[in-house]
């Protein structure tokens, strides 16, 4: 027993040096991976009419990426607020962030993560988590093409009553630079419900930027939105165009 028990101390000692010896490792690893400094736009955009109807809306939002190989997070948030004839008629509320993961030089895995806020639909949350893969399937000088697939669930809470689903995600976005001053970005996701046949969601996101600056973009959005399942009340097609301005700046690690 005693011969067992110096066996068993021995054995705990070698495997404790060398737990700590991978622990030295890792973190010299990590202290010699330096991460990339926050990229930041924030942007800022209103809209206003009169004559047969009298509207106002603000739209603002930020967005925001860290790399640090083979790591890169995106974190995301937009507000929209309206009033029209006195009556306010628009209140979101969004959140997006991702984390993807480099498997090789075109191609990654990703976590995407996703809470939504909105009156107008009587929408108290909706929280999105899916996971997949996403590769790079063009490259050019001017022109970068990715496709994406997976599936993760989704939770939805209304006035009446909470529904949780499954979903898939199948989608694409590229970027274009269609000049030396002109920049077109566009993505288009669907997310096809795997628990009711024939229910999806579309989300299309079309953005044009221009320079005014150093710092500084015009930025034209076109964000369309379609669910073949929408509340009672709600209309099936969302679109909102925005011209904001937009701010670029980074922020240095630590």
């Amino acid at each position: 027993m005693k011969s067992l028990s110096a066996i068993l101390l021995l054995a705990g000692a070698t495997w404790a040096g060398a737990l700590d010896q991978a622990v030295d490792s890792y973190l010299a690893a990590v202290e010699e991976r330096e991460a990339s400094p926050w990229t930041i736009n924030g942007n800022l955009g209103a809209t206003l009419t009169s004559g047969n109807s009298d509207a106002f809306t603000v739209s603002a939002g930020a967005d925001a990426t860290r790399a640090w190989d083979p790591w890169t997070l995106f974190l995301k948030a937009a507000i929209l607020y309206g009033k029209s004839e006195g009556v306010e008629n628009a209140s979101e509320q969004i959140f997006t962030e991702r984390l993807e993961r480099a498997i090789s030089e075109k191609a990654s895995l990703f976590q995407e993560f996703l809470f939504e806020h909105d009156e107008r639909e009587r929408l108290n949350y909706r929280l999105q988590f899916t996971v997949g893969y996403r590769r790079e399937l063009v490259e050019k000088e001017n022109f970068v093409l990715h496709g994406e697939a997976g599936g993760g669930v989704l939770h939805e809470e209304f006035r009446t009553a909470p529904e949780t689903e499954g979903i898939a995600q199948v989608g694409f976005d590229f970027v274009w630079k269609l000049s030396k001053n002109l920049t077109f970005t566009q993505r288009v996701v669907v997310y096809p419900s795997l628990s009711e046949t024939g229910e999806f969601r579309v989300l299309s996101e079309s953005i044009f930027t221009t320079p005014l600056g150093e710092q500084l973009d015009l930025r034209f959005a076109i964000i369309d939105r379609f669910d073949s399942n929408a509340p009672a009340g709600v209309k099936e097609n969302d679109l909102l165009v925005t011209l904001s301005l937009q701010i670029r700046f980074t922020r240095k690690s630590g």
